[in-house]
Parts: structure tokens; sequence; C-alpha cells
């Protein structure tokens, strides 16, 4: 802040307002805002029903909240605080390239606070959320432990002639009895067919012999995510889902080798794409190796907007970022395969967090 000559920033991001200040609710489909002088505490801007939200998870003094009500207009309440901290003739940064600020209200405040210079101030924060904290790293190996859990409980259960919505239930009462809070994102689980689909979520499909079986999911802890993702096959796999899946193996372990402290994303990533063109595979994996989680609130488990490993990144790894890696092949005409882990950066190299064995084609 002091470096682009900030006053204050004003953020609106969940996991922003959350690093900074402790405070986290789902309801942020209310505009919040934390405004962050550069001297002083950090203000809270809030809707009123969220007011014990800070007793019972901020550090923030109850007196640097601002609460609205529902019938009052947030933008109001805002530039109240701004006029108060002397921020209506300086320079203030604001998050640019984050969801939670309609285009209506970020027309308001400037239309409010007119004599203010607007800075964008993206990446501020995400640069110190990069790099985990041992507490941090805490919470999302403790996150990683749930994922293991689900991934576990999608295999011990997983049989042809149940539904995937039955086998999503068996995977969400094995991780919530463990204490996972909710995800950035849903469980994804999709069988045969379906796996074409990206992103699928569970249906009423039954799933039947010979289908693979797409499963995707976080453990939550603390608001930390720890993703892992597996491929299962019901019955005997073919040839050429084993063969597919040793060269997906092999992009995985060359993607986690390569996450040395100094090395760039881009050469990560690189890795991958190296491991395939082994295999004669040029196309089909061309996109980012991996991508940084911590924090999570809807609509994402990632923090991939500010930290991936993609062949155009030009970030240098360092000890303490933590990334999921998931890889895919989607190829014509074949059975789409997929396996991940989460990976922690260290001093001496990759550590992997998520634990559940094997790391391969699941056969139940």
């Amino acid at each position: 802040m002091a470096q682009q000559g900030l006053a204050a920033i004003l953020l609106h991001s969940p996991e922003n307002i959350c690093y900074l200040s402790g405070f986290h609710t789902p309801g942020y489909y209310w505009l919040q805002f934390l405004v962050v002088p550069i001297e002083g505490d950090p203000v809270l801007v809030m809707r009123r029903l969220e007011r014990f939200g800070v007793n019972a998870f901020s550090w923030l003094d109850p007196d640097n909240t601002v609460t609205y009500a529902d019938t009052d207009d947030p933008i109001a309440a805002l530039i109240g605080v701004c006029r108060r901290l002397d921020l209506d003739r300086a320079r203030v940064g604001l998050e640019m390239d984050a969801f939670f600020l309609p285009n209506l209200a970020y027309e308001q405040l400037k239309r409010g606070l007119g004599t203010s210079t607007f800075i964008n101030a993206s990446g501020i924060v995400e640069k110190e959320r990069a790099i985990k904290s041992p507490a941090e790293i805490a919470y999302i190996r403790a996150a990683c432990r749930i994922s293991d859990a689900g991934i576990d409980a999608a295999a011990a259960h997983c049989r042809a002639g149940m539904t995937e919505h039955a086998l999503a239930g068996f995977i969400h009462h094995a991780m919530t009895d463990l204490g996972s809070e909710y995800p950035g994102l849903p469980l994804f689980l999709s069988s045969g067919n379906r796996s074409l689909l990206a992103h699928a979520t569970p249906t009423e499909k039954t799933i039947e012999q010979g289908d693979n079986v797409w499963v995707e999911l976080t453990g939550v802890v603390q608001r930390y995510a720890g993703p892992l993702f597996r491929t299962l096959f019901v019955g005997e796999p073919p040839k050429s889902v084993r063969n597919h899946m040793r060269i997906l193996n092999d992009m995985l372990a060359e993607v986690i080798a390569a996450m040395r402290p100094g090395t760039g994303t881009r050469e990560v990533n690189a890795a991958a794409v190296k491991a395939a063109e082994r295999h004669g595979l040029a196309t089909g994996v061309r996109k980012r190796a991996g991508y940084s989680v911590g924090l999570n609130f809807p609509p994402d488990w990632g923090e991939g907007h500010f930290l991936d490993l993609r062949d155009s990144g030009t970030t240098v790894l360092a000890p303490g970022m933590v990334f999921h890696v998931p890889q895919t092949l989607r190829l014509d005409g074949e059975i789409p395969l997929a396996i991940s882990e989460t990976v922690l950066v260290t001093e001496s190299g990759p550590e992997i967090l998520t634990r559940f064995q094997p790391r391969d084609l699941v056969v139940v």
C-alpha cells in the first residue's frame, strides 16, 4: 500500500476479508467491505444481521464494525466510513478483479467519493495469501485428510446399479462426519458418458458395469481446502484405459517432481506436456497443470485467478505455496480419465499432502 501511495484499500471479496479480519459468512450475497487504512485497524462494513459473526470469528473490535439494515443503502454506509477516515480526497485502492462489487454499486461509490482517486488494488492481499503460514498449512493438511476419506468412501461404496446421487450421499456423509465445512465448489461426480461433461455434479443416472466414475472433491477446515481427484472404474477396465492411466500417472509424477523452490510456474506446466509428448500425445493436455489452493468460498475452491501453473505464467515457486495439480486426458473416442494430488512446496522440494492410495485407477 505504501509503495503505491494508498491511504487505504477497500476489499469486498470474502477470501480477502477473511484473510485480514477472520470474519466470514455465507451471506456475502449482501455487500460487505473491509476498509484497511494505511494506519490503524480495519473497519468492517456489513449487513446488520451478520454482526454477531464478528464476535464469533474476527479479531476486530465490534466498535470497528459499521452495520446497515436491510432497508439501508450499503454503499452509503461505506461512503460514510471513508469520509470518517478522511479518504474522500485520498488515493484509495479498490479490488477491481473480484466477483462481488456490482457495476451499479461501483458507479455509486465513484459518484459518492468523486474527489477520491481509485487505484486497482487487486493482487496486494493475494501476494501475501500465495505463501501459506504454518497455521494455514495445518488447516490444509486437515482438509486433505477429509478429502482422502471422501475418495475412500467413494471407492468403498461405488457399485453397478446405484445412482450417482446415492454414491454422493456416502461421500458427503464420510466428509461431514470428519467435520468438513461447505466447499467453494460442489462435489463433482459423473459416470460413463456423463464424464465427458466438465464439472458435472451427481444426478439420478445409474452407474453401470464398465463405467468410469469421476470424483473430484475437497475437504474444508477453517475455510481452507485440500482437493483430490480420482477416477474409479466399475469392473475390469480395458487395456486402453490402463495404458492411458499410466500416461496420467507419468504426467502427475513429472509435475510434482518439478514443484521445487525457484522453478517457474510455466516450467511446471511444461513438465506435464513433455510427459504426455513422450507417450505420443501432443494434444488434449495443453492446459494449466494446477492452481493454488487455500482459503475458499463459492464460487471457487481454488486460487487460480491469481496463481496457477500455466505455460504463460511468470511466477517463481516459493516454500509455502500449495497447489492442486489435476491431470486429465480427454481424448476423442476414448474414456476420459483424471487424477490429482494437493502438493506443498517446501524448502527441500514437493510434499504431497493428500494421501489416498492408490495414486492410480481405482477399480471397484
